[in-house]
C-alpha cells in the first residue's frame, strides 16, 4: 500500500520537522492519525504540538505503518542511512540480540567500522547495512569482500579486542561463537548470497534469523573460542 497522507503527515512531523496542522486535516485523516499514535501513546494534538521524538518512538512509527501495509520504499524517503542503521539496530533487539553499533577497531595498518554487532549465542553477526534507493550487484559484491575483510580481521585481533566485546556484547566464556558477515538493504533484490555471504533486504531479516540453524553451514562464517 502507498503512504496515505495521514500516514505522511506522522512522517514528515516525526523525521523533517515539518508542523502537523491538524486543522488542515481532513476528518477521516484526523481519524486515522489518531487511532495511529495511540499505538505511541499520543493524542493528535499532543503529537502535532511536540518537536522532540525518542529512537524508541520514531522506530515505533515506522515499525507500525509497515505493520499497517505502508510500501517500505514510500517510507524509506523520509529517512536517512543513519535512521537505517537504527532500525536494524531495534529489530535485533526486539528478537533479543545484544546490539553493539559503530565499532571501530584496527590491525597494524587499516582502520575498520562494522555498522552493527548483533550477538545471540552461538552466533555474532557483522552487519553492513546499505541504505540506497538504487544498488547495483556490483556494489553489493564489493560489499561482501570488504565484509569478509571486515571479519577475518576482527578474527585475527580479537586477543586484543576480547576484553571489549566480552564486556560490550556480554559474550559467555568458554565458548565456541560463530561470526557471521552479513549484508544488509533497505530494499529487495536479485542478488540474495555472494560468496556465501548472505544478502539480505530489511523485509528478509526476521526470517533469516528465525532459520539461520538450518542453513548456517552453507554460509561463509568463521569461529572464536571464548576461553
Amino acid at each position: 500500500m502507498r503512504i496515505d497522507s495521514a500516514s505522511r503527515a506522522i512522517l514528515l512531523h516525526i523525521f523533517k520537522k515539518q508542523t502537523m496542522d491538524v486543522s488542515k486535516l481532513t476528518d477521516l485523516e484526523k481519524a486515522r492519525c489518531s487511532s495511529f499514535l495511540q499505538k505511541i501513546g499520543y493524542s493528535i494534538e499532543e503529537f502535532a504540538s511536540s518537536e522532540n521524538f525518542s529512537e524508541d518512538e520514531q522506530n515505533k512509527v515506522i515499525f507500525n505503518l509497515i505493520k499497517e501495509g505502508i510500501d517500505v520504499s514510500a517510507i524509506s524517503e523520509l529517512l536517512d542511512w543513519k535512521k537505517f542503521e537504527q532500525i536494524i539496530s531495534h529489530i535485533f533487539n526486539e528478537l533479543n540480540y545484544t546490539v553493539l553499533t559503530n565499532f571501530r577497531f584496527k590491525d597494524e595498518v587499516t582502520r575498520y567500522e562494522v555498522d552493527v554487532i548483533a550477538y545471540n549465542y552461538p552466533y555474532i553477526f557483522l552487519i553492513d547495512c546499505k541504505y540506497y534507493k538504487f544498488i547495483s550487484s556490483s556494489v553489493l559484491k564489493e560489499a561482501v569482500k570488504k565484509q569478509k575483510e571486515r571479519t577475518e580481521v576482527i578474527v585475527e585481533v580479537f586477543p586484543f579486542l576480547s576484553d571489549e566485546l566480552i564486556k560490550k556484547l556480554q559474550l559467555p566464556l568458554k565458548r565456541k561463537l560463530y561470526l557471521f558477515p552479513v549484508i544488509i538493504s533497505w530494499r529487495d533484490h536479485d542478488l540474495q548470497f555472494y560468496q556465501d555471504v548472505p544478502i539480505i533486504s530489511y523485509s528478509q531479516l526476521t526470517g533469516f534469523l528465525n532459520e539461520i540453524d538450518e542453513f548456517r553451514d552453507n554460509l561463509f562464517y568463521l569461529t572464536i573460542n571464548l576461553t
